[in-house]
């Protein structure tokens, strides 16, 4: 595995169960196809598969764990997801956004940082839980980050039930799965702040 200073990958995290429990969770829920121009100004074809869960539009102030502790049913797998991602992390997390986002072939990603103010990236961290039962190399989809030269620093594959812990906000990407990828890559992202 290339990883680069930023990121840490726990392949055991999850519990068997969980992961199961996750996938199946996440599989049938209905994404919309965003269009980030709106949001990012980045350029008009920037979309991508997209399932707010909890979110806020003020990333600086907001805390949504009780909006993922409110979760019904099936979905309470992603709370439990988020407990267990808090235990890899040191001190204290307020978690300002979970969603899970899907690349299908042909829809590529965009390098980007999640927070806009460069200032306060240092204490920004990005989970990354790869949701797929499973994962064949040649599918493609790795998620791939960058120095601010913009030279590859390390590359995750999303293999099932992996867990990508990304500190400082470098640019990142998630790619596009190949042509023979039956299937489309499901990612549960946290986004928070580190006290």
């Amino acid at each position: 595995m290339f990883l680069g200073p930023n990121v840490r990958v726990d392949d055991g995290l999850l519990s068997p169960d969980l992961q199961e429990r996750l996938a199946q969770a996440v599989a049938w829920m209905p994404l919309h196809f965003l269009n980030r121009w709106d949001r990012f100004r980045s350029h008009e074809l920037d979309m991508h598969w997209y399932y707010p869960i909890a979110f806020s539009d003020q990333p600086y102030e907001a805390n949504v764990e009780p909006d993922l502790r409110a979760l019904d049913g099936e979905l309470q797998s992603i709370a439990e997801c988020w407990e267990a991602v808090k235990t890899a992390l040191p001190g204290t997390a307020r978690l300002y956004e979970c969603m899970l986002s899907a690349n299908t072939f042909g829809t590529e990603g965009r390098v980007h940082q999640d927070i806009a103010e460069a200032g306060s990236r240092a204490n920004h961290t990005t989970v990354l839980v790869y949701c797929n039962r499973e994962w064949n190399v040649s599918w493609a989809g790795e998620t791939i980050f960058f120095d601010d030269r913009s030279e590859i620093t390390g590359a995750v594959l999303p293999r099932p039930g992996r867990v990508a812990i990304i500190d400082g906000d470098p640019p990142h990407v998630g790619r596009s799965v190949s042509r023979i990828c039956p299937t489309d890559r499901r990612v549960l992202v946290f986004k928070l702040w580190r006290n």
